[in-house]
Order: structure tokens, then C-alpha cells, then sequence
């Protein structure tokens, strides 16, 4: 798979030759349109295969108005590029046409969530091999506030009882506060899926801009 970005003139037509680029190299799973300014949007696709040079080429001079590219392999870790503004413009523009919102970003930050665990356990971001499982969680919180989908991570902790584990994490402003928490639910159950290799039952209690998350490994 492959996480494609693009930012380019808001014009008339853009989105079908850009589109009509890419599907001479690999089918197109899903678009999004965010239109920051009257005068720029930015495009993400998911592809289902890489980009050859040739074809990055082809956008970035066969076609007026494009701006940059952007494309990764690892799209979990390189969604710093993909802000919370422009998400909030894609959460906002699903709302307004009707789109089921809430299921989509659930399961969008659950594959997000997933793929950011089994990158780190991968040690490509040099965790130790004998570093806890707590700090490997920390770790993958803490790229919310990296990626500005949470202001800040106000607290982490991970204990065991009876019926298995208890992880209690509490964030300050995450992006999708006023849409339910939708993404930020579904990142959270991803990541301890892998990392605790079982699925979790997860409560919040939001107080204000702060949100507190109650969750068990069963």
C-alpha cells in the first residue's frame, strides 16, 4: 500500500488528471479532497501499489498546479505531514455530504493504530530489545502529539489484574474531541491489539478538553 499526498491548485479538472495519472500504475482504494484555501487543496489517495519515479515525474510536470508529492510506503509514521486542520476539513467536509463519519474514522485510526505497533516492534525507531512494553505503548501514544492529533499525552499507565491488563491513558485535546473521538478510540484499540495480542474494551471520560481513556485487555 501507498499513502500519496498531494497539494495543488484549487482548479477545475485537477482531480480527474491527477487521478488519470496514477491508475495507468495502480488502482486507487480511496480520496480524499481538503481545500485549506480558495486557492490550494490537498489530495491523499490510498494506492495499492508503489509509484515508479516515472510516474511521480509525470505529476509533478505533466500537470499544471501541482505544488508537491508526497508519497510513503510507512503512512502511519509519516502522517506528520498530514495535519490536524486537514483533517479536521476532511472530517467536516464527511459531515456536511452526509458521510458515515464516525465507523470510517474508527477503523481508519484502528489500521493506523495497528500498522504504528508493528512498525515499532519492528525496532525501526531503535527501542531497545529489552524495553517494556509499557515504554514501547508510551512510545506509540506519544506520535499523536507528533503527528498534532493531540495537543498533549497527560498520562500513561499499564497494570495487570485478574482479568488482564489495564491501561489507562488520558490526552488533552485530541483532534476528534467534537466528532465522539471516533479516530483516537479506534488508534487506541489498534495499537494494543498487537502490543498486547489481545482485543480491548475501552471507556472515556471526557472533562472539558481533557479525555481520560479506560481500557482492559481481556
Amino acid at each position: 500500500m501507498t499513502l500519496l499526498v498531494i497539494k495543488a491548485a484549487n482548479r477545475r479538472g485537477m482531480l480527474h488528471e491527477i487521478t488519470g495519472v496514477i491508475k495507468d500504475y495502480a488502482s486507487i482504494e480511496w480520496v480524499f479532497v481538503s481545500i485549506p484555501s480558495e486557492t490550494e487543496r490537498v489530495i491523499a489517495m490510498r494506492l495499492s501499489d508503489s509509484l515508479p519515479i516515472s510516474a511521480l515525474d509525470r505529476l509533478r510536470g505533466g500537470i499544471n498546479g501541482v505544488h508537491d508529492i508526497w508519497a510513503s510506503h510507512e503512512a502511519p509514521m509519516e502522517l506528520v505531514g498530514f495535519d490536524k486542520e486537514i483533517l479536521r476539513s476532511i472530517l467536516m467536509h464527511m459531515v456536511q455530504s452526509g458521510g458515515e463519519v464516525h465507523a470510517f474514522l474508527t477503523k481508519l485510526g484502528y489500521e493506523m493504530g495497528l500498522s504504528m505497533a508493528s512498525t515499532m516492534l519492528r525496532t525501526k525507531y531503535e527501542i531497545p530489545s529489552n524495553a517494556t512494553m509499557s515504554k514501547v505503548l508510551e512510545t506509540a501514544i506519544n506520535m499523536l502529539v507528533v503527528m498534532n492529533l493531540t495537543r498533549s499525552v497527560e498520562s500513561i499507565s499499564m497494570s495487570m489484574d485478574k482479568s488482564g491488563h489495564i491501561v489507562n491513558v488520558s490526552l488533552l485535546e485530541p483532534f476528534d474531541l467534537d466528532a465522539g473521538l471516533p479516530f483516537t478510540r479506534g488508534y487506541l484499540l489498534g495499537l494494543l491489539k498487537v502490543l498486547l495480542k489481545c482485543d480491548c474494551s475501552l471507556d472515556a471520560v471526557i472533562n472539558r478538553s481533557r479525555v481520560t481513556f479506560y481500557i482492559k485487555g481481556r
